[in-house]
């Protein structure tokens, strides 16, 4: 079995406070650094600096959580973000809901690929080197879509969970391995 080096680039999360709205107004001068330009966009930006996090906060009292590494980070970083709310007056119910949309991460398979053989010889692939240079290979379990490039590195989007990451990994050991 070749061995796969995985690492997480960017998870993106949904945070949701029950029964909450917040005054962006009043947010952007709680949050030092944060942006809130209506005309523009109609929430407040946000970034945290240690874990590494972006926000965007909503009026409705949703946000996305965009750029930690790992779901420890994103988890304190949404934590601090909510303590910093809490403790300068916010009202805020219970814990936010937190939801994984989209994790990407970059593959290693320590070897190369014949790309256009795996695209003639597998479904769902798309490979159209004067556009792209990478092999998109869409995976229906789990459902991500891998980007193989001929130095066999690659690139997993849209997983869940790390579990995900790891499955197709897997699977395209397999695929690759006949």
């Amino acid at each position: 079995m070749v061995k796969v080096d995985i690492e997480i680039q960017n998870i993106v999360l949904t945070v949701t406070y029950k029964d909450t709205e917040f005054d962006l107004e009043e947010l952007a001068g709680i949050l030092k650094g944060a942006r809130y330009e209506p005309e523009v966009f109609p929430g407040v930006i946000y970034k945290s600096k240690t874990p590494r996090a972006s926000f965007l906060i909503f009026a409705s009292g949703k946000m996305n959580c965009v750029g930690a590494k790992s779901m420890k980070d994103a988890e304190k970083a949404i934590k601090e973000l909510t303590n910093k709310l809490k403790n300068s007056g916010v009202k805020i119910k219970g814990k936010p809901k937190i939801k994984v949309r989209n994790m990407v991460a970059s593959l290693n398979f320590h070897r190369e690929f014949d790309v256009e053989q795996i695209a003639r010889e597998f479904p769902n692939t798309e490979y159209e080197p004067e556009v792209f240079p990478g092999l998109v290979l869409r995976l229906d379990e789990p459902k991500v879509v891998i980007l193989l490039f001929v130095s066999g590195k690659g690139v997993c989007v849209g997983a869940e969970s790390i579990t995900d990451i790891k499955k197709a990994a897997k699977k395209i050991t397999k695929v690759i391995s006949k």
